[in-house]
């Protein structure tokens, strides 16, 4: 409503002259009155807060649950079953008989333990380190989940310290037969307790990189794999002949 300035009658929004008097209707005053009135003011400063505060709830909470490790899977194994392993893997190299072989569990997370002993923690220009502190595996009939543990940092800024950060990652890999042997799908993932789902979980195999790079022979045998049976606990694995060696 618009109140009269002449007789104070209440006229409707809409009017410039009062239908009671005739007078001529101050609308200038009606919105300087209304921009001055808490209602009336604009609260998009308050949507912006609101927004900023529920993204940094979020980042903070993700932060959280990926630096909060989670216990890795996997059976563990002793020297002899590493020993075991490096026998089995060393007659697929050779095509020696039995031309399938089956490997446990645990002389798998054995062997992983071996390998981890050439790994070396990279240093990125002297402040940060990623040093990885074990690889397990869990066998299961239609796929593998591959878990580590690596200690991130400690990062320095100045005269700041931060971290070293105990992190956990997790992936589950799903084994397909294509024309260029066997391909790895990722189905899922984790990061600590930080859930990553199909694709995106692609970033928590990064840890495995100083791995792949210590283990040039084992890697050349998984691409030339021609059969793959997983089961609970246990896989069987056949490999091209040796004549894809090279001398």
């Amino acid at each position: 409503m618009i109140r009269c300035p002449q007789c104070g009658y209440e006229n409707a929004l809409g009017h410039i002259f009062c239908i009671q008097c005739r007078s001529k209707l101050d609308i200038q005053a009606l919105d300087s009155k209304a921009w001055d009135e808490p209602e009336s003011k604009p609260r998009s400063g308050r949507g912006w807060r609101l927004v900023w505060l529920v993204l940094f709830v979020g980042i903070a909470s993700g932060a959280a649950l990926a630096l909060w490790p989670m216990p890795l899977e996997g059976h563990k194994g002793t020297e002899a079953d590493a020993q075991q392993a490096r026998k089995k893997i060393i007659l697929l190299e050779k095509g020696l008989s039995p031309a399938s072989q089956l490997f446990a569990e645990r002389e798998i997370n054995a062997y992983l333990g071996l390998l981890l002993r050439n790994v070396h923690a990279p240093r990125i220009q002297g402040v940060w380190t990623t040093a990885l502190q074990a690889v397990e595996v869990a066998i299961r009939p239609n796929a593998i989940t591959i878990s580590t543990a690596s200690v991130w940092g400690p990062v320095t800024v100045g005269s700041l310290k931060l971290g070293p950060w105990n992190v956990t990652s997790q992936v589950t890999v799903v084994p397909e037969q294509g024309p260029r042997g066997f391909q790895w799908t990722i189905r899922s993932g984790w990061l600590g307790h930080l859930p990553l789902p199909g694709p995106v979980s692609a970033p928590a195999t990064a840890t495995l990189r100083p791995l792949r790079a210590a283990s040039f022979r084992e890697r050349a045998l998984l691409a030339n794999v021609t059969h793959l049976e997983l089961e609970e606990g246990q896989v069987a694995v056949a490999v091209k002949n040796r004549a894809w060696q090279s001398p």
